[in-house]
């Protein structure tokens, strides 16, 4: 048996730490004194301590810990596989990234302010209206693939085809990525009792080419544009996808941006 002290100083890992995981039940002393309450800890366990802190070098959380500790080998190979190609697609975009940091540093370096590297174009349009096939609801931004897919399963169950693109409308007032009120639509030809318009006008509009991660900067364009041009906003903005992240990689994104404005 050992104590707290001498397994916390064999396993390089903090009294407070060992107690956490007792209290959640992740690692619990094999012994406690009913006299003392000391906590005493067997050799075996040992293992399972060193087996936590693998999955936390490897970014588990502690529940999904709990659930691999004990598990059989080729349960936990097929999490650790799951993990693995999750830390391969972060690897990916910590690459990326890391490139862009390059060139802002060159560009600074130059004495370049980065931000004005990016302006965008807005100009007034006149829209015409048209008619969407659309599913609307209550989602997480990570879960957008699955509102698109539920719009193309109606889409197809009536026998209809997108001939005009892809639009996502946003329908919340305040930005929370896990609750976003979305409605994606699929522009088609003709009007039917389960489809709805999607009024013309005037719009501001812009065309973001990138990542739909950085769209948020030409959404600032236009509303800056709007505010100094001396209009309003007066309608709900929507975005129209010119391709697909299935078809380009995310550097060749088109989208366009309309603001409703009077």
């Amino acid at each position: 048996m050992f104590t707290i002290g001498e397994f916390s100083r064999l396993c390089m890992v903090t009294t407070k730490t060992l107690r956490h995981y007792d209290r959640i039940g992740l690692l619990t002393p094999a012994y406690i004194s009913g006299e003392t309450g000391y906590r005493y800890y067997e050799a075996g366990q040992f293992r399972d301590m060193f087996f936590i802190q693998k999955c936390k070098d490897y970014g588990f959380t502690l529940e999904e810990t709990a659930c691999l500790l004990h598990a059989p080998p080729h349960k936990a190979a097929a999490r650790f596989a799951v993990r693995y190609e999750q830390l391969k697609q972060e690897l990916v975009h910590q690459r990326k990234l890391l490139g862009k940091i390059r060139e802002d540093i060159e560009l600074l370096q130059k004495g370049i302010d980065i931000m004005n590297q990016e302006t965008q174009k807005v100009k007034l349009v006149e829209t015409e209206p048209f008619e969407i096939v659309s599913v609307r609801d209550m989602i997480a931004v990570k879960n957008f693939d699955i509102l698109y897919q539920r719009m193309m399963n109606v889409l197809q169950q009536n026998g209809l085809t997108c001939e005009g693109g892809i639009v996502a409308l946003y329908h919340c007032e305040e930005f929370d990525p896990e609750h976003v009120d979305a409605e994606i639509g699929a522009v088609v030809s003709c009007a039917e009792s389960f489809t709805r318009t999607v009024p013309g006008g005037t719009c501001a509009m812009a065309v973001h080419c990138g990542p739909y991660s950085k769209l948020g900067r030409t959404y600032a364009a236009i509303v800056k544009w709007i505010e100094k041009n001396g209009r309003h906003i007066a309608g709900q903005p929507y975005e129209k996808y010119l391709n697909s992240p299935h078809e380009v990689p995310e550097e060749e994104l088109v989208t366009e941006i309309y603001f409703p404005v009077r």
